[in-house]
């Protein structure tokens, strides 16, 4: 049974208080099992600010990084009719850098042109427009 209460909520009798930051505060009933609130800290921020890339030649990247753990990051970013058709390719850095490269999980076939743990290089010299998700997940 889920009960709200003021600041969080009641299940079965464990009580989960939502905080500031992202965080989660969990006191259980039994008070044999934590003898303490515990507090989770989640590396999620659904509010981050968004950055937008306008193209050199149209469109542009909308992007942020909602996931920026030292398990996980997730990077995420949409295309509109991005085209670039100078010689000087564009870069967008990761709001938080990656330990390692990362996977690019989905991308417009073409768009990106180099990956690193810091940034990706965008296509320059090119005619073509690029319209879809950008999803680079790692560590």
């Amino acid at each position: 049974m889920v009960v709200e209460i003021v600041s969080g909520y009641e299940i079965d009798g464990a009580t989960l208080t939502l905080g500031a930051n992202n965080t989660i505060g969990i006191n259980l009933a039994n008070a044999n099992t934590w003898t303490a609130t515990q507090t989770y800290t989640a590396p999620t921020n659904i509010n981050v600010s968004q950055t937008t890339l306008t193209g050199t030649t149209a469109g542009s990247i909308v992007y942020s990084m909602p996931e920026q753990g030292s398990s996980y990051k997730k990077f995420i970013a949409y295309a509109s009719g991005y085209e670039n058709d100078t010689t000087t390719a564009q870069t967008i850095s990761f709001p938080v850098a990656f330990v390692n490269t990362p996977y690019v999980a989905t991308a417009p076939s073409g768009l990106i042109s180099s990956t690193t743990t810091t940034s990706i290089t965008l296509a320059s010299g090119t005619t073509t427009t690029y319209t879809g998700w950008i999803i680079i997940e790692g560590y």
